[in-house]
């Protein structure tokens, strides 16, 4: 028997209970509401911080994926988009370190053909490789992707076996295979070995060239030779098919087998065709020595063509070559290897002919050894065509460190003694109101280096990355890098190349004298260098100069990207390139 206490007990829990369920599944009465809601008029509300609206209280932000390939070298970081010109790639990226860069130009396709003679000798290749190389260089500075062809291509033709059979003479045969090659290839364009481009990267006729080929037809410029042809597959698998069909044993040059109402026919002062003609013609020193060893001939028509490139480069730009040069009382270490570049470029290049001009100019300025290109150290950009502009931009820590000549740098220095982006504020003094902020600069001095008008007409690098001894020449490897953007070898001697400097260092100090000397100069800028590499837990000193020098930050890391981006894209092509014809030497 269940105890008395024990049954009063469980009576109570189960009423309990069932008030719970009861009271939970019924509806609240309105009256009950509304005596809630009145006695809520007098409860104090105490403010909280989404009441406050604060704009740095944001809830955190995912960084975007990075899903480009080849986006970063070294501790440069870069995203391509057409955002690039944003005052500040951070609020792009959501990273500090990443620049945002313009998207890289396409670089349509431009082949050319060659087949070495069976009697070549080993002097005679390494020698026809040369000019293949200042081929495909001259070609890359204009903004073309070349590409050498030979006989595996024209046998991987669908259109091969129509011709296999058939009993060609060699400049037939030679003729037919390269077409085989190039219609193997696709869209593109064709152009002899011999046949440069010896013009501005503004040139309209390269300009064109660069938007790309029609599909449906074959553009042949100048009608009276065959150095350059632009077509589509299909226009050019047609014209090979159509030409096929006239071949008889009187036929010679393939090219007269097209009929000519296949092609469309443009004339152009752009290109430079050295061929057998051109040069008996117009350099006999040249044709004289067709006594001599082909591989002496070949080596001498390189050097001539390199020495024609430079040519048109300095006259392209008759108002000489400006290395900016902000704040010049503090900045001649700064700026002397750029100085050192724009000497070289300025200097006569070496030639059999050392007065002569491209065959397509023949009316041009040659180089004088007594009245070289014009060098100026303006203080300021300008937006000018008529001139080539050498820029190199310090680390804002670097700057400061020089204009107060010491890297004893503290943060209470920084915030009060020194104004905000010194140096662009410098360089683009004189054309933006002294009242614009960092970011309108920053995007004028963008599109300065970057910007597809400005393409051709400057070149822009970091001084962390150039010597940091005075009187040192330029490292061996940026020089090479150089001639790939200008298209020719540039002048080497004891003051451009470290590689030739020997025991001996020259300084260009005592043409630019600074008033705390380039020896100290270069001091700081090394002792500044060492105090970057440092890698540190606590904030840094280098990390104070960025903050307050938001604008010179970004378009520092800005250029250093871009270089670097434009390194890595060579650097991927020659890759992809290396297994064949005319691909630079291992050193």
């Amino acid at each position: 028997m269940v105890p008395r206490q024990s049954t009063t007990l469980l009576t109570i829990v189960v009423f309990v209970v069932l008030l719970l369920v009861i009271f939970s599944s019924s509806p609240k009465p309105e009256s009950l509401h509304e005596g809630i809601s009145a006695a809520a008029q007098y409860v104090p509300k105490f403010p909280s911080l989404n009441d406050f609206h604060l704009p740095t209280f944001h809830p955190p932000a995912h960084k975007p994926p990075d899903p480009q390939e080849d986006s970063s070298s070294g501790d440069s970081k870069w995203f391509s988009n057409l955002a690039w010109l944003n005052p500040f790639s951070s609020s792009i990226t959501l990273d500090e370190s990443r620049s945002v860069l313009p998207p890289l130009p396409e670089r349509p396709y431009i082949f050319t053909y060659y087949n070495p003679k069976k009697d070549n000798t080993r002097d005679v290749d390494d020698a026809d490789a040369q000019l293949l190389l200042a081929w495909r260089r001259a070609w890359y500075a204009q903004g073309f992707r070349p590409a050498v062809l030979g006989r595996g291509e024209a046998m991987a033709s669908p259109l091969y076996e129509s011709v296999q059979h058939l009993e060609l003479n060699p400049e037939l045969e030679e003729g037919i295979f390269k077409w085989l090659a190039w219609s193997h290839m696709g869209d593109g364009l064709l152009a002899d070995w011999r046949c440069f481009p010896m013009a501005r990267y503004d040139d309209a006729t390269l300009s064109y060239l660069r938007r790309g080929t029609e599909p449906d037809r074959i553009i042949r410029f100048n009608r009276a030779n065959s150095a350059l042809f632009s077509g589509g597959k299909t226009a050019i698998s047609g014209a090979i098919e159509t030409a096929v069909k006239k071949i008889d044993k009187s036929a010679k040059n393939f090219v007269d087998l097209i009929p000519e109402d296949l092609f469309q026919f443009q004339q152009t002062s752009s290109l430079a065709f050295y061929d057998s003609a051109t040069i008996a013609a117009n350099y006999p020193g040249l044709s004289e020595k067709t006594a001599t060893p082909a591989a002496v001939d070949r080596l001498a028509l390189v050097e001539l063509i390199n020495s024609h490139l430079q040519t048109t480069f300095q006259n392209s730009f008759p108002g000489g070559i400006v290395v900016l040069k902000p704040h010049a009382e503090h900045t001649t270490a700064l700026v002397e290897p750029a100085l050192r570049l724009a000497r070289a470029l300025g200097q006569c290049p070496h030639s059999i002919a050392p007065s002569s001009c491209p065959p397509n100019r023949p009316n041009c300025h040659p180089c004088d050894a007594h009245k070289l290109m014009q060098i100026s150290q303006p203080a300021t950009y300008k937006n000018n065509t008529q001139v080539y502009t050498i820029g190199t931009l310090p680390h804002p820590y670097t700057l400061i460190s020089l204009l107060q000549n010491s890297v004893e740098v503290t943060a209470r220095y920084i915030r009060r003694e020194t104004g905000r982006d010194g140096w662009l504020r410098e360089v683009t003094g004189q054309h933006l109101d002294h009242k614009l902020g960092g970011g309108t600069r920053a995007v004028v001095l963008k599109k300065a280096v970057a910007d597809e008008p400005a393409i051709g007409t400057s070149i822009w690098m970091t001084v962390e990355s150039l010597p940091a001894e005075a009187g040192q020449a330029l490292p061996s490897s940026l020089l090479d890098e150089f001639e790939w953007q200008l298209g020719f070898k540039i002048p080497r001697d004891s003051n451009v190349d470290a590689k030739n400097e020997g025991d001996t260092k020259e300084s260009m100090q005592h043409a630019n004298p600074s008033k705390q000397g380039v020896g100290r100069e270069y001091e700081i800028m090394k002792q500044a260098r060492g105090v970057l590499k440092t890698q540190t837990n606590r904030p840094s000193i280098q990390a104070v100069a960025e903050a307050w020098n938001l604008a010179d930050t970004e378009v520092w890391r800005f250029v250093k990207a871009y270089r670097a981006r434009s390194i890595v894209e060579r650097k991927k092509w020659e890759e992809a390139e290396k297994d064949f014809l005319g691909a630079r030497p291992k050193k």
